[in-house]
């Protein structure tokens, strides 16, 4: 226990913290003497030496983060010895789009990268349709373990990539840039990024979902109103893709919310998604009313002062061929188009066996060679 002996203010030191003036302290403990300055502001405490901790509210404050983190920091390593680490083959088709949306703008042969993400700079980006669902699939990588925060605090922001790539932990940046620019840009001749056509047509209702949800965004925005997505409209939004192209959900969301804010209908809050599900019920009773009257549904085109993110460029565009067109009709007539190629490529059996037990080899311009594992039977198919 400190007994004060004298405290002189000394305007020539200031606090490091503060930059108050602080006072010299002369003290006394168990007939020791000791002296500091103390800041005369923020009672900030400067021991020579650095003898003693200073109590102030900033540096307990300081000091209880500091533990904290340290713990953090030893579960983390104790869950790592546990965890297993994923292939990059692994992962769902959808986040394997979502790593080279965000991989592809960044990582490159001929320019400098940092070996890990750092989120805060690239958060705003357009990688995916909306900034929700973008958070949605950084939350869940990171649950997975495939993201992992570098530094170890609750508000960390800078990942590692935890995946193996052929066989091997901690591949490069690059890498794994090159590896999915293979599966999703050679045209299915080096890889394929999924295990069934299907996760592909979810991937496809769930990007065309999003890009829904960011043009509602985006029309309440000039009127600085709330609006997102919840599970009832993304189930009703389903239905609609099942039967409309993408342009006429628009338009019908376009009417509703006119009608809508017109009659002053709409909250500035979408508190307890109050504005969703009025837009729900509205474009219900427009599309019941139109089934019933045969109405023709207009399509609006995707408008272009809305950005494209680099997911839906990725998809529509790269991976599936597409144009605008995949905005102008109904799901199924799309699907039509493509499933019968990715079906090739995702359910391939043994001609001479029916094994599915298959090494694939791809060659990078004109064919794929199964090798049976069973029987030993080899088959070649032209891909050109």
């Amino acid at each position: 226990m400190l007994q004060i002996l004298q405290k002189q203010l000394d305007e020539s030191t200031f606090c490091p913290l503060c930059q108050a003036s602080m006072y010299y302290v002369e003290a006394e403990e168990f007939e020791k003497e000791v002296s500091f300055h103390q800041c005369s502001h923020c009672n900030h405490q400067v021991f020579q030496n650095n003898q003693r901790n200073c109590h102030c509210e900033t540096c307990q404050s300081k000091r209880r983060k500091l533990i904290k983190e340290t713990r953090l920091q030893e579960t983390r390593k104790l869950k790592k010895k546990d965890n297993f680490e994923l292939g990059l083959d692994q992962l769902s088709f959808l986040h394997k789009l979502f790593l080279l949306s965000i991989l592809d703008n960044q990582v490159h042969e001929n320019t400098n990268h940092q070996e890990f993400i750092d989120w805060e700079v690239i958060k705003y980006h357009p990688i995916t349709p909306n900034y929700y669902f973008q958070s949605q699939l950084l939350n869940q990588l990171i649950k997975d373990n495939v993201f992992v925060a570098k530094d170890f605090s609750d508000d960390a922001h800078q990942y590692y990539i935890n995946v193996r790539l052929d066989g091997y932990s901690e591949p490069s940046m690059f890498s794994i840039a090159t590896q999915l620019r293979h599966w999703f840009y050679e045209n299915l001749s080096q890889g394929i990024p999924f295990k069934t056509s299907d996760e592909v047509k979810n991937a496809l209702y769930v990007v065309l979902y999003q890009e829904i949800v960011q043009f509602t965004q985006h029309y309440c925005r000039t009127w600085g109103i709330q609006i997102s997505g919840n599970k009832n409209f993304q189930i009703f939004c389903y239905h609609l893709l099942d039967t409309l192209a993408v342009g006429q959900i628009f338009y019908l969301i376009q009417t509703a919310l006119e009608y809508l804010y017109q009659k002053k209908a709409l909250q500035v809050r979408n508190e307890n998604f109050i504005n969703t599900n009025i837009l729900k019920k509205t474009v219900q009773q427009y599309r019941e009313r139109a089934i019933a009257e045969k109405w023709e549904t207009s399509t609006l085109p995707r408008p272009p002062n809305i950005p494209l993110s680099r997911m839906s460029e990725i998809l529509f565009y790269r991976f599936l061929g597409y144009d605008e067109g995949i905005f102008f009709q109904p799901v199924w007539k799309s699907w039509k188009k493509i499933e019968p190629r990715l079906n090739f490529y995702s359910q391939k059996r043994c001609m001479y066996c029916g094994s599915n037990e298959l090494t694939v080899e791809y060659d990078a311009q004109n064919y794929v060679t199964l090798f049976c594992r069973s029987c030993k039977h080899q088959d070649h198919y032209f891909t050109q």
